[in-house]
């Protein structure tokens, strides 16, 4: 049944269906007025009045209005909940702010200052980059030289400018900007510099000195005034220097697509903070064959080892800091960017999938490494003491020697125990010396390592004293050498200094690496223990570099840590090896004083999962090769691949994801395997709405490789070019694609989210459905389209019109960056009826939401605007969008389960099933018959054109939460799940959460010293909250819907479903996120090509891959639950509840300014369009 509101009071409550509600709304969608947040009646009132004013609104229209949004049947869209009813947009120049929707033709170097300007005011932001428009840009001439000077907030408040101030000096070729204190201050400097790139009075022999002062611009945590929000201009100071570096890459030429795209994604980036791309942290070790090199220092052309073998190194990625996740295993902690993929252990037989790091499950197993790398030969560095003058080395020279395994274990060994003395003494006469430490205790041991050090040190033409520390069980060598001294300090180690492994070491031979790990055995090893002990430091980055020397060797370590009890002591990581000891023995043992390592039971090793194995062997194998054969017992590695015809990778299990660091990022791409090692384990290289040519190969592919090449090969890309991940790129095709296009595209969207593609036709013709009024109509447009005769068949049907506005009818194939508006330079306001609060049977209810939707809509058609292009496309094609949400819970609510059943065997075309489409289809052009009529006639009483297309489906992310719909059209993920969202510590929402009986918890990145998850939320080490949060779909409680997996629902019904949407409800288009398994590939590409082939309504959709495992990290965002479950939490959350008032429990925490302004122009929980963060 559909859930009835609580009303214990005169506030307006959101409904017991949506628990996650009030959290949202407030966090999202409340302003702060005089140190107090609205509440959701204020919120209300405010709208309407904004909306009543503009929109010259009836008494009886407002009321219904208002009575839709407060019973949140129908709301206004997410920009209008933040803006409406505001003095800040009642100004002309704001009135963009409150559009979710525009799109905009790049044409010259005002487009760009423009969808910059709507992203401040938090609209998304389409651009269309085909060539019949960027060929329009001037041609780049003159070289741009930037120099930031101020620091941000230098300027007094009240001595701020408001407005960009530019100072031209022709003569002297420069240029002098002054950046505004305002929104217009910020795009006028970045148009600004756009422009300069083709300004005709400068001297283009002669680079342009521009010099940008930045003093002016409020400080980050400054509050907005009027918009809300705070400052954020973190990356204001990089944005001139990283387009000029753009521009000039172009000179003597236009730009292409891609740079195009680039320059507009970086005032996106400039905008907003905290976006990820797919890559690995600087100092990630890359098995080469040259030994281990950092990813920083991979060149194009190296060679990298893969499954196949060595494989070219095709590009490189520069791609900025960012933050960078740890992967807890039984093994060593790999990082990555969480959206980064990796290899998994997909069978016992060695096959492999891929998943990213933010997928990875408890128990799946990573693909570590059994080659050995062979290195190279390599040298230790030169003795640069010797260039001094004379006078200023009169110490006794040293001798460089050859590097080999002796040397390579003098430097092991100096990183455990070795001590680099430098400095002058109380005569300020200078020393030197090295020194190394070992347990007197074991004579015998000692009197190997003296000798071995004597023999090394031989090799540098030097000689050590050997004694023992009085009353200490400690024995020393000491070699007094001021030059080794020196050379030592500078190359090998440095007191309390992190140590870093020379990459003399990291890419010398098998035989370096391995006596250089001996070294650290015989230091601060433990042969005897279980597992043995390679060696423990406080240097965590360390301690990784020694693990992959090991893995370069084709063995797994182990890292542990130990924290001290003690308070202000550091934790130490330790590396152990738990398995691969016939290889230890084999390569670093031959070199170690301390030999060989006992190869016992294998009890510490890796293993392969019981029922992975059961999938492959029968129990009767299983006991031949000496396993248990039972279904809960893991076997072995070692011993599998000793007794079967396996040969595979080493299994590293995963724990969990743990610590996170903010470091610098790169990536590379690689030939042939598309993957490669690092840091031992098998890694895949990398991979608002942009729309670009079907023939333009370079936009087409922009994201695959994100960036052109330098002359020598390399993707030296500035830190701003990765800012094409703002986007979404879609591909149109102004011609019907192939089936092999189509195959081709849902395979590319599979495996790299991008590469989605438009068939243009049929959004032209949508767009123009005030000529193109029948279906036969349409089909004799798109055969005249195909054949590029679209202009002369709209002209035949409209004699009348103007060139100018037959050229923009032609254009409104142009996408918002959800996907679900159509037009050209448009602006589109979207409102959403919330179908899952309505009565299937109550159509006077459905009547009065659709028609409150329509007029909230309408009524911003009388906005005019400042832009001409924008107010031109206004005059000749207004646009409005109401969309729905919670599809899918009306449906069952009208159907029953048998509808949920009927969903889950695919939507089979049964006689039952062709009922069931018949009803869906009745319902939804109902409901768009609703739309258009209320918008005509609000139209035709104001003078207004009409709209020709008026209903769209948006995706429906962050409001669909205000009442706990499922978005959309789209099925939900689970009956009932634990939502879980985060706060920062003390967040007053969330204080009000905790009376309100919700759990808190601290967040998965919140441990103790062991490694474990803290579960008091006010201990002094959580840094972050999860309000933990029982939900259930409307529909849950019905008779065998628990039976129904939704998550098991074919692509092919989810397309069915879309289709019916498109065909019956939407005008504009419906915004889709297809989920789909790689099997289902062709089939969707097929199902794609024949919907544009036959005129079926298709225009564009993304898809998203989908994995079956399930998701068995603690804490995750989204968990599903069964019945039991949910009914223990919600009554626990009951039992825990001290108000049930939680405006007023959040009224007693709250002080401050909101961080956040508002919800983003995108309301989705799937796109990657950005939130905005002015």
């Amino acid at each position: 049944m559909v859930q009835e509101f609580i009303r214990l009071d005169k506030e307006v409550r959101f409904p017991d269906s949506a628990p996650a509600a009030y959290p949202v709304f407030f966090r999202t969608y409340s302003r702060k007025y005089n140190n107090k947040r609205e509440s959701w009646a204020e919120v209300c009132d405010r709208t309407l009045t904004g909306l009543k004013t503009l929109g010259k609104l009836t008494q009886e229209q407002a009321d219904l209005i208002d009575k839709m949004q407060k019973q949140l049947k129908s709301l206004t869209s997410g920009r209008w909940l933040w803006v409406g009813g505001t003095d800040w947009v009642d100004r002309p120049e704001n009135f963009s702010g409150s559009y979710n929707c525009t799109s905009t033709n790049v044409i010259d170097w005002r487009s760009f200052g423009l969808m910059m300007d709507l992203a401040m005011q938090g609209s998304g932001t389409g651009g269309v980059l085909e060539p019949q428009y960027i060929s329009q840009l001037p041609v780049i001439r003159n070289q741009l030289q930037v120099n930031v000077i101020g620091a941000i907030g230098a300027t007094p408040v009240e001595k701020r400018r408001h407005n960009t101030e530019v100072e031209f000096d022709y003569a002297n070729n420069a240029v002098k900007f002054f950046v505004g204190d305002s929104r217009q201050g910020w795009v006028k400097s970045y148009q600004s510099l756009l422009e300069l790139s083709s300004n005709e009075q400068f001297d283009e022999t002669k680079p342009v000195q521009i010099t940008v002062d930045i003093s002016d611009v409020r400080p980050s945590g400054e509050p907005l005034k009027g918009f809300g929000g705070m400052a954020n201009p973190v990356k204001l100071p990089t944005l001139y220097d990283r387009c000029a570096n753009i521009l000039n890459k172009a000179i003597g030429r236009q730009l292409t697509s891609v740079e195009c795209c680039i320059l507009i994604d970086e005032a996106a980036v400039c905008i907003v903070a905290g976006n990820i791309r797919r890559c690995l942290p600087e100092d990630a070790l890359v098995h080469t064959d040259k030994g281990l090199v950092a990813i920083k220092d991979v060149q194009v052309g190296d060679l990298v080892q893969t499954p196949l073998g060595f494989r070219k190194v095709l590009n490189k990625f520069d791609q900025g800091i960012q933050e960078v996740q740890e992967i807890e295993t039984n093994a060593t902690f790999p990082r990555a960017t969480t959206n980064h993929r990796i290899a998994v252990l997909a069978d016992a037989k060695g096959s492999i999938r891929w998943k990213y790091v933010a997928a990875l499950d408890e128990g799946d197993r990573l693909m570590h490494s059994t080659q050995i790398l062979s290195g190279n030969v390599t040298h230790l560095p030169e003795d640069d003491t010797e260039q001094r003058p004379s006078h200023s080395r009169n110490a006794k020279s040293i001798t460089i020697p050859t590097l080999t395994p002796e040397v390579a274990w003098l430097i092991g060994f100096t990183h455990g125990d070795g001590y680099v003395a430098l400095g002058r003494n109380k005569h300020d006469k200078p020393y030197g010396r090295v020194e190394w430490a070992m347990n007197a205790t074991q004579p015998e041991l000692c009197q190997k390592l003296q000798a071995k050090l004597d023999q090394a040190l031989a090799m540098f033409g030097l000689t050590a004293t050997h004694g023992v520390v009085k009353g200490e069980n400690t024995a020393k060598t000491v070699c007094t050498s001021i030059r080794l001294a020196e050379y030592f300090h500078k190359h090998i180690k440095q007191p309390s200094t992190v140590l870093e492994i020379p990459s003399f070491i990291l890419q010398g031979s098998t035989d370096i690496r391995s006596a250089y790990l001996a070294g650290l055995m015989d230091s601060d090893g433990a042969v005897d223990n279980r597992p043995p002990h390679l060696v423990t430091s406080v240097y965590r980055q360390f301690v990784r570099q020694v693990s992959a020397v090991l893995s370069s060797l084709g063995i797994a370590g182990r890292i542990s840590i130990t924290t001290p009890k003690e308070l202000n002591w550091q934790a130490k990581y330790n590396l152990t090896i738990p398995a691969l000891k016939e290889r230890y023995n084999a390569l670093i043992a031959q070199h170690s004083v301390k030999g060989e390592i006992r190869q016992g039971l294998k009890m510490y090793g890796f293993t392969i999962a019981a029922e992975m194995m059961r999938e492959v062997y029968t129990y009767s194998e299983m006991r031949d090769m000496g396993f248990q054969g039972s279904r809960t017992v893991n076997s072995n590695y070692e011993r599998y691949i000793a007794e079967s015809d396996v040969s595979m990778d080493i299994p590293v299990s995963v724990k969990g994801l743990g610590s996170q660091d903010y470091v610098q990022t790169y990536d590379i791409e690689v030939e042939e395997a598309h993957c490669f090692y690092c840091d031992g384990y098998l890694t895949h290289n990398s991979a608002g709405m942009r729309q670009f040519s079907s023939e333009d190969t370079l936009g087409s592919v922009a994201k695959d490789n994100l960036w052109q090449q330098d002359e020598a090969g390399n993707w030296r890309i500035d830190p701003e070019r990765d800012a094409l991940r703002m986007a979404n790129h879609t591909r149109v095709f102004h011609r019907k694609p192939t089936e092999q296009e189509c195959v081709d595209a849902v395979r590319k969207q599979y495996y790299s989210g991008e590469g989605a593609i438009q068939w243009a036709g049929e959004a032209i013709a949508r767009s123009n459905a005030d000529l193109i009024t029948t279906t036969e109509l349409k089909r004799d447009f798109l055969a005249a389209y195909v054949k590029g005769e679209g202009k002369e068949w709209l002209r035949s049907h409209q004699p009348e019109v103007t060139e100018r506005e037959l050229a923009h009818r032609l254009q409104r194939y142009a996408l918002n960056p959800c996907g679900e508006i159509t037009g050209a330079d448009f602006h589109c306001n979207l409102s959403e009826v919330h179908l899952n609060q309505l009565n299937p049977r109550n159509e006077k209810e459905q009547e009065e939401a659709f028609k409150a939707g329509a007029l909230s809509v309408a009524a911003l058609l009388n906005h005019r605007f400042n832009e001409e292009r924008y107010q031109f496309s206004r005059e000749v094609d207004p646009i409005v969008g109401v969309s729905f949400t919670g599809l899918f819970d009306f449906f069952v609510h009208a159907f029953g389960v048998e509808w949920l059943r009927w969903f889950e065997a695919g939507r089979p075309d049964t006689v039952q099933g062709l009922d069931f489409k018949e009803k869906e289809a009745d319902y939804l052009n109902r409901w768009r018959e609703i739309v258009h009529q209320t918008v005509w006639e609000y139209c035709d009483a104001h003078g207004l054109r009409r709209p020709n297309r008026c209903t769209t489906t948006q995706p429906a992310g962050t409001k669909s939460l205000l009442t706990g719909a499922s978005p959309g059209w789209h099925p939900p993920k689970a009956q009932r799940f634990i939502r879980r969202i985060t706060f920062r510590k003390e967040d007053p929402v969330a204080r009000a959460c905790m009376d309100y009986g919700y759990s808190i918890i601290p967040s998965q990145s919140d441990k103790d010293e062991n490694g474990q998850l803290l579960n008091d939320p006010f201990d002094p080490r959580c840094t972050e909250w999860l309000v933990e949060i029982p939900v259930s779909v409307s529909w849950a409680d019905l008779d065998g819907a628990d039976q129904v997996e939704i998550s098991k629902f074919d692509v092919m019904a989810q397309f069915d479903f879309y289709m019916q949407v498109q065909k019956h409800y939407t005008r504009h288009n419906t915004s889709a996120t297809l989920e789909l398994r790689e099997h289902e590939i062709e089939p969707l590409g097929k199902k794609i090509y024949e919907a544009i082939r036959d005129d079926e309504g298709y225009i564009s959709a993304a898809l998203l891959a989908r994995f079956d495992d399930l998701q068995t990290f603690p804490r995750l965002p989204f968990e599903p639950i069964d019945k039991a479950t949910y009914e223990k939490l919600s009554a626990e959350v009951l039992v825990r509840r001290k108000s049930d008032d939680f405006y007023a429990s959040l009224l007693r925490y709250d002080s401050g300014e909101l961080m956040e302004a508002g919800p983003a122009g995108c309301d989705s929980d799937k796109c990657m369009f950005p939130e905005q963060k002015p």
